[in-house]
Parts: C-alpha cells; structure tokens; sequence
C-alpha cells in the first residue's frame, strides 16, 4: 500500500505558505497520491484564506487542509452539554470579571447610542465608537466589504481586550493589561464556548500554559504551551492514518513538532526551503539561530531535504550527517509558450520589496544601465516594506522616468515574457521561484550569484548571467549586453526554458521525491511499502 503524504507546515492563510509548497501538493496530488496538509495557523480567518486558495487554483481541491485550531473548535463545538452564549457569559461574570457590561458583550453592530467617527488611514478603513457620553471604548477596523475585521476595546483609553472577528464572532479574543501588554489569548466557538486559551507572562511573552477542552467530557487539559499541544494534535491527524505516513516538515518549528511524534507512527522527513545561514549569508556565516533545535537533532529525521546539491555539501560540511541530507528541487508548473511580444527596452523584478531581496543593488546597477542606454526601463512588481526606500534612491538616482513601481500583478508570466531579462540581486536565496518561472517562460536572468538558487537554476552564459554578489557595474554591463544583443537574449531564453522544463516538470521531481521517500524509509526501520 501507498503511504499517504502528511506536508505539515505553520502557517497557511494570508500569504504564509510558498507557491513551492502548494505546488508540491499539486504534484503529488495529480500523482493519485493521497495528500493532506497539517497547519498550526491561528489566524482566524483561515478559513476563508483556504477558501481563497483553491478558488484562485493555487491549492488543489483534492489536497485536505486540517488546522489544529478548526479541528480543535468543530470538536468543541460538538461537545455534549454545551451552554449557551448567555449562559458561558453569566458564568465568566460570576467568576470575577471586571469588564463593564458594554465590554463584555459580543459587539458586532453600532448601539443607537453610540457616538461614531468613520476614517480610513494606511491599514484601511476603521470605525470609532464612542458611548453617548462621549467615552472612547472601542475601535473597529474594518474589511473592504464593511465588516469588523477586528475589535479593541478599552477602558479609560487603556487596551484591554481585542476580538478578532470570523463569520461574525469572535474567534480570537485577547486580553491585555494595564501596561498594554498580552497576557492571555482566548480560541472560541461560535457558541461563545473558549476551546483553548493560552496564558503568558506579560513581562517576557513567554508562554504558562495551554489549556484545552476534551472533545466528549467535560474536562480541560493543560499543556506546557503552544508546541506540546500541537505536537499532540499532529500524533492524532497521524494516528487516523491506517498507514504510517510520510509527513514532511517545513520551518524549524514544524519539524521540531514532527519530531515529537511516536517513533513508529510515520517516515519522518525535514525540508528546509530557505537557506541554513544567517547575516552576512556566506559559506562560513553563522548558521541561523531558529534552526538550531532541528540541526541538534539531524539524527531523529529520516531524511533532511534540501533543494541543491550546493548547499547538501555546504551543511554536510558544517553539521555531518552525510547520511541524513538528500536533494529534492522544487517542482514548477511549465506554462506554454509564451505569446507576448518582447518589449525591446524593457528589463523586470518580480519580487517582495523586502531587506532580503537587496533591490537597492538593482536600483544602482540599472542607473548604470541607463547610462549606456538611456531608454532602458525597469518594472518592479511586488509589495513590501522597502517600497518607500527604493522610491527614494531612485529619485536621488535620478532615473524616476526609467523605473516604475508596479505593485502586484496577477500575471508575472506575462511580465516576464515581454521582458528583454529579470533581474534578482538577493543577499540569498534557496531555489528562487522568480528566476524558475522566467526562464520557464524563455527569458534569462542577470543575477548576483548569492547562496544557493542561482547557480543551480542558471546556467551562466547560456541561459542568464551569474555576476559575484555586490558587483554593481558587472550586473549593469550584463544587462545592457543584453539589450544591445536581443537575439541573444532570446537564444539564452529557449535554453532556459528547455533546461528547467527537463529539471523543474512534475514527473521530474516526482522521481526525485520517490528516491528521498525510499531513501528515509529504509532508514526509519518501519515496514515498507510500494511506491
């Protein structure tokens, strides 16, 4: 029998998942292999980001999405015996709470009494509500449909609870004190019943427990905190499985709840989708600290998958176990051929505007560009918080009419197929997406030769341009090269094409991901199975 596939990961909704993963689902899913994603995301409008995903095509409607926040509510919420609203709230005031009785209802419309101001700042629109006395006592922001998003409520103009709302109820309610700090976050049903509730010390945000609700009996249990209780959780989504499954693991925090699970129970497998290393990100930087509980425990993984062979020999070197570590790339959706028309003079990034991307370093480089040709321009596609700052250094560059800031597109295949070359000049990487997808869509890369993607997507000289990290003018050259010589950049982009097509297609890494499955379960001594 087949062992199912169990990808557990963090966080899911709003945006926290990488299209490398759902792919990844996408793939085994078209396999016939069944597929489950396990996710710890307590946001409470996962729901609907799940919802968004598969409506958008990005996550498979055959792939099963559990949360142990959903999973934990709908059993709560089924629980025999389950009072009223009214009923948990009477027992709440009985048991000492001090909120005034405008506070501790559930608010989710205007009191005729109410006082209101309406505005809009850089988060969105938001509604002030104020008593008819005149006392500030809550502020909701609101979504772009009109509903509260979110409630804060205060007292005496001190924060003392918010509500985070989800098909009208709130779904996540934490409190505060006096000094503004959080000390206790509270999960509810739409009942009013609080299903799990997470106490921390306001001074250091160290967790003090988790207690949970027992589906069927009338009892909570307590837990050390967040990690023992979804390491629980995830040994129960596993224990349904009449096969032990494969379950693989991606972020240092997932992989260190996998571990937790029963020895006998799955094939357990890490992936690291980044890199190991910390600032400045070369080979002999310090390995990066929230990995350090996994990397303690490469013996207990039965396998470790990385996405080059580049950085399999840099963490074999550093950590050891050569045995451990085996080499799965992303998988890439290859579009058809490209139909756009190429834009002679037109150069683009499609990235976030964040510190990692250093698009700074392209910035500067395209001034460069401009200066042996002064109708080059470059589109920069994405969101972020280095937007300001890249605005600013292109106006003290002096090249605002060559480059334009996009926002975010709907199509970056198109994009890129218009343009002569993309850019990527990221402090590191570990198997780019963006630079797969241009040259899926037969248009080369310039990029810094940063750890690790570029050098195992790009072939240099024949399908882009590696230039050393930093190097501003060779960046420059490599693209006005490439402007100048249009018929080049078009032969580098079919190479592109026909090599990632080859290394990156579903069937391809499939048999790359058979081998790493064969290879962790021969080492996790479990009863095999066929492929």
């Amino acid at each position: 029998m087949t062992r199912p596939i169990l990808i557990v990961l963090h966080r899911l909704a709003h945006g926290g998942v990488t299209q490398a993963v759902l792919d990844q689902a996408r793939m085994f899913e078209r396999a016939g292999r069944m597929v489950t994603i396990a996710t710890f995301d307590d946001d409470p409008a996962f729901r609907s980001s799940v919802a968004s995903l598969r409506e958008s095509g990005r996550l498979p409607r055959g792939v099963e999405v559990l949360n142990v926040y959903e999973d934990t509510r709908q059993a709560a919420g089924g629980r025999s015996g389950t009072r009223s609203a009214a009923g948990i709230r009477e027992r709440a005031t009985a048991a000492g709470r001090t909120l005034s009785r405008r506070v501790r209802r559930q608010i989710s419309s205007v009191s005729n009494d109410d006082l209101t101001e309406m505005g809009e700042d850089k988060h969105g629109p938001y509604r002030r509500r104020f008593t008819a006395a005149g006392e500030y006592y809550a502020f909701d922001r609101l979504d772009t449909s009109g509903c509260v998003a979110y409630t804060n409520f205060f007292e005496n103009r001190f924060l003392i609870r918010r509500d985070d709302m989800e098909d009208g109820f709130a779904a996540r309610r934490t409190w505060f004190t006096a000094a503004g700090a959080a000390n206790r976050v509270e999960f509810m049903t739409p009942e009013g019943l609080c299903f799990a509730q997470r106490w921390t010390d306001p001074e250091d945000g160290h967790g003090l427990g988790v207690y949970v609700v027992q589906p069927g009996t009338r009892t909570m249990r307590r837990f050390s905190g967040l990690p023992a209780w979804h390491a629980a959780w995830l040994q129960s989504v596993v224990d349904r499985s009449d096969t032990p499954p494969y379950v693989i693991a991606e972020t240092a925090s997932a992989i260190t709840k996998m571990l937790k699970l029963r020895r006998d129970s799955a094939v357990r497998l890490g992936m690291m989708h980044n890199s190991h290393l910390a600032s400045p990100f070369a080979v002999d930087s310090p390995l990066r600290p929230d990995y350090e509980d996994p990397f303690a425990k490469l013996d207990q993984v039965d396998a470790y998958v990385l996405l080059s062979e580049r950085q399999r020999r840099d963490m074999t070197e550093r950590l050891g176990h050569a045995e451990t570590f085996t080499v799965v790339p992303n998988a890439l959706v290859i579009p058809p051929e490209p139909a756009e028309r190429r834009d002679p003079r037109l150069v683009s990034i499609i990235s976030r505007l964040a510190p990692q991307k250093a698009l700074h370093e392209a910035v500067h480089a395209f001034a460069g560009v401009v200066e042996q040709v002064p109708e080059a321009r470059l589109e920069i596609y994405g969101r972020g918080s280095e937007r300001s700052a890249l605005e600013s250094l292109v106006s003290e560059l002096g090249i605002q009419g060559n480059v334009e800031f996009m926002g975010r597109t709907d199509d970056p295949n198109g994009v890129m197929a218009r343009s002569i070359c993309t850019l990527s000049t990221s402090d590191w990487e570990a198997l780019p997406l963006s630079i797969a997808e241009s040259l899926a869509v037969a248009t080369p890369v310039v990029a810094y030769d940063c750890l690790y993607g570029p050098s195992t997507l790009i072939r240099d000289g024949e399908s882009g341009v590696i230039v050393p990290r930093g190097e501003r003018e060779g960046l420059a050259d490599a693209v006005v090269d490439l402007l100048r010589a249009p018929e080049k950049a078009a032969r580098m982009g079919a190479a592109g094409r026909e090599d990632i097509s080859q290394r990156l297609s579903f069937d391809a890494v499939l048999r790359d991901w058979d081998r790493a499955f064969a290879h962790a379960e021969a080492r996790s001594g479990l009863p095999g199975s066929s492929h």
